[in-house]
């Protein structure tokens, strides 16, 4: 699974040593590496993917979830401080992109190189307010019916009764990280950002643009057609997107010994 150690957090589907970047894809609440496995078949070959697995789902079912935003954090810089002494561009949906954001804030405060660039994708900014949610207290009547309206949960998954009695506990942890966490801090990271969006998500466009107050350089944003999870409705055209940006970026670097 990684050639540098045998990290059940990380996914490398393609190990590639002599990669000059290294794209690090954090998923979004319940979701998985699928939504980012796809996109190894078209970046370019000066690029490794690497996908966060989380636990309590694929091969890591039976282990716990995470339900700690400062634990998980601290788990996933440890895991993956072995592969940052490349160029790193970090990709991150929904829960995913607050996830990284943490990450690259204890990258930062320890003193190790952190990403280039930063996609948030499909996410509010860190500083907004998600208290009043409480998702993951709700009635499983009531969080299936949540899981419902989101619309990122297949319908025959939601009415498979045995296989929701499995999936709640993995959701709410996920939720209990979403819905906890809200960023009070007034630090800059050191990167430009980049940010997508769904044109239908329930998130407002204000909500994300505000990315621009958590980074000291440039923001560039980028909609797609679909609702909260246009990166699974439109996989492969968010994927291309992604491969552009990278291409845009290291335009201008020396990759002429790539082999």
């Amino acid at each position: 699974m990684n050639y540098l150690s045998k990290s059940p957090w990380l996914y490398i589907p393609k190990p590639n040593v002599n990669a000059h970047v290294k794209l690090i894809c954090f998923p979004y609440a319940g979701g998985s590496t699928r939504s980012f496995s796809n996109w190894v078949k078209i970046l370019p070959d000066y690029v490794e993917l690497i996908m966060i697995a989380m636990p309590g789902r694929g091969s890591r079912f039976s282990e716990a979830s995470a339900d700690c935003m400062d634990t998980l954090t601290d788990t996933l810089l440890n895991e993956l401080s072995p592969h940052l002494s490349r160029e790193t561009i970090f990709f991150g949906h929904s829960l995913g992109a607050r996830v990284a954001f943490e990450v690259y804030r204890k990258l930062k405060k320890s003193g190790v190189q952190g990403p280039c660039h930063f996609i948030a994708s499909g996410s509010a900014n860190p500083g907004k307010d998600r208290s009043a949610e409480n998702t993951h207290s709700l009635s499983d009547t009531d969080f299936i019916k949540k899981l419902r309206n989101l619309n990122g949960t297949p319908p025959e998954v939601l009415e498979n009764e045995e296989l929701m009695t499995l999936f709640i506990p993995v959701l709410r942890a996920d939720f209990k990280l979403a819905d906890t966490y809200c960023y009070n801090g007034s630090e800059q990271l050191p990167c430009n950002v980049t940010v997508f969006m769904g044109l239908d998500d329930e998130i407002s466009e204000q909500e994300q643009l505000a990315w621009q107050h958590f980074f000291s350089g440039q923001l560039t944003f980028k909609k797609f057609n679909g609702d909260h999870f246009f990166i699974d409705s439109h996989n492969e055209i968010v994927g291309n997107a992604v491969c552009d940006l990278i291409q845009e970026i290291f335009i201008d670097k020396t990759l002429t010994h790539v082999g």
